[in-house]
């Protein structure tokens, strides 16, 4: 999509329709960002719609789709609350990995280990005993 230049003449006229609430909120963007009018502030307003914002993170396709299901089915209210608890999952599954399976992985390490220098100290052995 084509964005306008900044410095291009308006040709186009909107009347919005603003709440008391939305207007303060519009005069407060003005007043924060330095802009002059209130068309100038709807201005930035909406090129800043199709700039990419600070933080934000692109989900690929496949992901996307999962996570609009669990919407769909239920599990979640919106989007958002889908990564919330995926997000959530994945932190369980990551704190019983550390604090159950790394534990037993490191135990089944170390008794190969034992098992493997036990070998090699019976090959050791029997080659002294055998005069190699």
């Amino acid at each position: 999509m084509r964005n306008a230049r900044a410095d291009a003449p308006a040709t186009r006229f909107l009347g919005v329709r603003l709440t008391s609430e939305e207007e303060s909120l519009l005069d407060g963007f003005q007043r924060d960002h330095g802009l002059t009018t209130r068309s100038d502030a709807v201005r930035r307003l909406v090129r800043g719609a199709s700039e990419p914002r600070p933080g934000s993170v692109e989900v690929p396709p496949t992901l996307l789709g999962e996570l609009e299901e669990i919407v769909e089915n239920g599990y979640a209210r919106d989007l958002e609350g889908a990564i919330a608890l995926v997000t959530g999952l994945g932190l369980t599954e990551l704190a019983r990995t550390h604090s159950e399976r790394l534990p037993a992985l490191r135990e089944r390490a170390r008794s190969v280990k034992d098992r493997r220098e036990g070998r090699r100290r019976a090959d050791r052995e029997g080659r002294g005993l055998l005069g190699r």
